[in-house]
């Protein structure tokens, strides 16, 4: 079994470690994590390849986490297009919708919310609305407990756009547990849609 320390990488460096890893054939690695961000990252990718993952906090801080790929599952295959390429079955030539603050444009904050608001609201009257919305910064607030905008957001992701929302966003203004709509992903995840992307749209 390979071990890996790789509690000194941000995000999304634990991620990239395994990928390169898994891709030469490793079916068994033990990695410690530094945090609970790096230990859902890795753990949803993980899956996503096949594996089946075993995790434990460590006492000095972070986790311990076991991977073993199964036995029937394929050999992760390197990357044939982009260097990022496909992370997460991201279509290629889609809209992207990019939402880097909780308002839109400068000056007053109460109207730059509510211009925010009517944009995501107008999305859904689109000929062809954004297949993913990237919450990110500031951004990530809006899909968070509290919100004004939760429902609008909701009906965006019902109506078939993937929402996803920076983890390391939700962990630094402490709302990692605050998450109402959409799922966390991680800096990897988002540049490989912004590369995939053919439009984005960011107010």
């Amino acid at each position: 079994m390979k071990d890996l320390d790789l509690r000194g990488l941000a995000c999304p460096g634990p991620v990239l470690e395994l990928r390169r890893w898994l891709e030469q054939g490793e079916r068994a690695l033990r990695l410690k994590v530094a945090d609970e961000l790096a230990r859902s990252n890795v753990t949803r990718f993980a899956t996503s390849r096949g594996a089946e993952v075993q995790q434990q906090p460590l006492d000095e801080g972070g986790f311990l986490l076991e991977i073993h790929v199964r036995e029937e599952a394929p050999p992760v295959a390197a990357p044939t297009t982009t260097p990022e390429a496909e992370i997460r079955c991201v279509p290629t030539g889609s809209v992207v919708l990019q939402i880097g603050s909780d308002r839109m444009g400068e000056g007053d904050p109460e109207l730059g919310t509510l211009l925010l608001r009517s944009l995501i609201k107008t999305q859904l009257q689109l000929e062809r609305q954004p297949e993913i919305a990237v919450f990110y910064n500031t951004g990530v607030r809006l899909c968070c407990e509290g919100s004004a905008l939760l429902d609008d957001i909701g009906a965006l992701e019902q109506a078939g756009t993937k929402v996803i929302a920076c983890g390391t966003c939700l962990s630094y203004y402490e709302l990692a547990d605050s998450l109402r709509v959409g799922r966390v992903t991680d800096m990897l995840e988002i540049a490989t849609v912004l590369a995939a992307a053919a439009t984005t749209v960011r107010p």
